[in-house]
């Protein structure tokens, strides 16, 4: 069995198991939102430990709710999920940055 673990904006696994085409989505954190397309909006992770599981046409929430777009708290997760996707990337950028300032030094260097 092969799990391919990636970390997603808002403290957000994922864990996509090759064998069986099950995908979890496991909060890292103590509470967050992702837009998940098997479940038609948005899945609110209410808490530390919540998942989301999809394996083929079955889904399986635990602590966890699905916010629609008639939903009051709809437009309030959209706004924490640029957020996040906002913070997500400008970390993963400076990751990039900080590695390829390493390199450049390292062929200065030569």
């Amino acid at each position: 069995m092969t799990v391919t673990v990636t970390r997603k904006p808002g403290g957000i696994t994922q864990l996509f198991n090759t064998e069986t085409g099950r995908v979890t989505y496991k909060c890292k954190a103590e509470s967050g939102f992702m837009l998940i397309e098997a479940f038609g909006g948005i899945v609110k992770f209410n808490q530390k430990g919540s998942m989301a599981t999809v394996t083929g046409h079955i889904t399986l929430l635990e602590s966890c709710d699905v916010l629609k777009k008639e939903n009051p708290e709809y437009k309030q997760a959209l706004t924490a999920i640029i957020s996040s996707h906002k913070e997500f990337a400008q970390s993963v950028s400076d990751t990039y940055q900080k590695e390829i300032q390493k390199l450049e030094n390292e062929l200065s260097g030569l």
